[in-house]
């Protein structure tokens, strides 16, 4: 509420001018009279009322604490209306209300002196909480003289009786007249946060944010409530969009060529292969597509995977003949198989795990029931999270039967091959996520043991013993790792991956490099053969992008590197979020919002999806502050001034 002035009582008797004599005496007339009867009337009022009261003490009749509450309340009312009555200083109408023509005809100063007594009135029934009567005064005065504050001070009552419309309109009318009032601001940025418009409610506190009226400190949570819930509704939004294939998109081939990596296929996966059957053709063909290890293998894979299923399944609906039928069976469990990892990977758990339950049902294999132990240990790793160091002993039980499961899940895959190395380095990662190190080590040893030649578990040694911060053997590993394996990319860029880690930045650039040449040869000679695909693009960018200073020079070489990896890897949300933040700060919003848009629908879990989105909806603040001409000065004025002070 804006600050009250102290009118003077008697002000419009000593000033008033001839030009309204005449008016102001009939006005002055009749006003007495009915003030004269306002008075008489509440006199009465009040004396009525105390006679009940003392009617109630002679009947000894008891007088609740809450009764006597409202009734001092109502006392201190009418004695203000009293008071409001006998201070009036303006011509007033028969009817009670302000002569705002004859008002009008005044001296500016006299004016000024009036719309102040009206706006008094108005903040005294603004706190005797009469909302109705406070705005019809602050009306008045603003039929004598335009003011924000007078606006601002309606806008207020509004707030009061939640009518946050009303609350945006007073609000307007106000900043129409005064841009930069941040009191207005910041109550019209709350009203509008209360309709559920929550981008109008970040402009509104961006701005607020700019006048350096507030403490930012205390602006900056208001800000944040509004942009996550703003990211939210957004993210709901698309969740709840039935045509949205928001679960069912394929991660990066970078994601999928790591993942599929390690597996080490067979040239075919499954026996009695016939050229005849057309359901066989597309098993083969996904097979092959799939670990061909490219962008347009994998998208091939994700769709003849499921049409492998349903020409399975098609060919068992008129299939009699039990050994034919068997046969039928184990094909269809690799696609399920295969599908059901697929679908994981797409996070689309429900369907993975019908896919790979059906697949073990069908004919168990080795990899279906790792991949099986993969969906159960994922669940389990995101259930202790959630739960925290703090787990009731029902939450105790429940996660230590999903640990029992995918566990289980591991020995079944030895049960069925325990010469299969893909069952110990996958459980070794899983003891390596729940700090088991030891069961960790000894699985992956295990894994090199029978598969000496696939350098996976010896990259995870060496990132096992960085993580008990023994970094001279991890060194040592990796030292025996490129021994081995001198050609694979994978080998320097999880090692700058660990340097970077260490912030040993410029020996992680050079080894960044050995992997972006390495990976280049090595998929030139291989057809286009995917290994660690843009991951040390954007090790490399991502370094370059923080370097302090920051120079023209390595902005565009950053900016050029994502720009590279999101060519190569479309697919790529990591990409698309890095380069989608530097075309921000390049004033490219539209090509930022696009960017950071592409990677919530590519991300993994709803956490990094509401963060992509969390982005986007802050570039979108960005933009319409921009579009402003006025409030974009004032932020390249705050830049001006931070520049100067060698803030940025």
């Amino acid at each position: 509420m804006a600050e009250s002035s102290n009118s003077n009582p008697g002000f419009w008797y000593r000033h008033r001018t001839a030009i309204v004599t005449t008016v102001v005496s009939v006005s002055t007339a009749v006003s007495a009279y009915y003030v004269y009867k306002q008075l008489k009337q509440v006199e009465s009022e009040a004396k009525s009322k105390s006679k009940a009261e003392s009617t109630e003490k002679q009947d000894n009749a008891p007088v609740s604490k809450s009764k006597k509450k409202r009734d001092k309340q109502k006392q201190k009312k009418k004695q203000q209306e009293v008071d409001d009555v006998s201070k009036i200083t303006y011509p007033i109408l028969p009817s009670g209300e302000p002569d705002i023509e004859a008002i009008k005809l005044l001296s500016n100063d006299e004016i000024d002196k009036i719309t102040l007594e009206l706006k008094d009135s108005g903040n005294t029934q603004f706190k005797l909480k009469n909302f109705d009567n406070a705005i019809k005064f602050y009306n008045f005065a603003l039929e004598i003289k335009e003011d924000p504050v007078f606006y601002s001070n309606i806008s207020a009552c509004y707030v009061s009786t939640n009518q946050y419309d009303k609350v945006i309109e007073y609000c307007n009318k106000a900043l129409e007249l005064k841009p930069d009032y941040s009191k207005v601001l910041l109550r019209r940025a709350t009203a509008f946060e209360q309709k559920g418009n929550y981008q109008d409610a970040m402009f509104d506190l961006s701005v607020l944010s700019l006048n350096n009226d507030f403490n930012g400190a205390s602006i900056e949570p208001i800000l944040e409530r509004n942009l996550n819930l703003q990211a939210m509704r957004t993210l709901n939004e698309m969740q709840g969009n039935s045509n949205d294939e928001l679960n069912h998109l394929l991660p990066s081939d970078t994601s999928l060529a790591s993942f599929f990596n390690m597996l080490t296929p067979p040239e075919l996966e499954f026996d009695n292969f016939n050229e005849n059957i057309d359901a066989d053709i597309i098993l083969h063909n996904a097979l092959n597509a799939l670990y061909k290890f490219t962008h347009d293998g994998f998208e091939i894979a994700s769709k003849d995977f499921l049409k492998a299923i349903i020409a399975y399944k098609d060919l068992l609906k008129n299939c009699n003949e039990q050994d034919e039928k068997k046969v039928l069976e184990t094909k269809l469990s690799i696609a399920l198989e295969y599908n059901g990892i697929l679908s994981f990977m797409k996070a689309d758990i429900i369907t993975a795990q019908d896919n790979l339950n059906e697949s073990i049902k069908l004919h168990p294999r080795v990899k279906a029931n790792v991949f099986l132990a993969m969906i159960l240990a994922d669940k389990w790793a995101t259930s202790m999270m959630q739960a925290g160091t703090t787990q009731s002993n029902d939450e105790q039980i429940d996660n230590e039967k999903l640990r029992q499961q995918y566990l289980s899940k591991f020995d079944d895959a030895i049960a069925l091959d325990p010469t299969n190395p893909i069952i110990y380095y996958h459980r070794g990662q899983i003891s390596f996520i729940a700090q088991e190190y030891s069961s960790s080590r000894a699985d992956f040893t295990k894994s090199i043991e029978l598969n000496p030649n696939n350098c996976f578990p010896y990259i995870q040694l060496a990132c096992l013993a960085y993580r008990e911060n023994n970094f001279t053997d991890c060194e040592k590993q990796f030292t025996e790792a490129r021994k081995r394996f001198p050609l694979q990319p994978e080998i320097p860029t999880f090692y700058a991956e660990l340097l970077t880690d260490k912030n040993d930045l410029n020996q992680a650039l050079k080894e960044y490099d050995i992997a972006i040449k390495l990976e280049k040869a090595i998929s030139e000679k291989e057809n286009g053969k995917i290994h660690v695909g843009v991951a040390p693009l954007i090790g490399k960018a991502a370094i370059i992008a923080k370097q302090q200073p920051v120079t023209p020079e390595n902005f565009q070489l950053a900016t050029d590197l994502f720009q590279t990896a999101v060519d190569e890897d479309p697919r790529n949300e990591q990409a698309l979020v890095a380069l989608a933040q530097l075309k921000l700060q390049q004033e490219e919003v539209d090509t930022s919002i696009e960017l950071f848009e592409k990677a919530a629908h590519l991300c993994r879990t709803n956490e990094e999806r509401l963060q992509a989105i969390t982005f986007a909806e802050a570039a979108k603040i960005q933009k319409r502050i921009r579009a402003d001409p006025i409030i974009s000065q004032r932020v390249e004025e705050a830049l001006a001034q931070y520049r100067a002070q060698g803030l940025i």
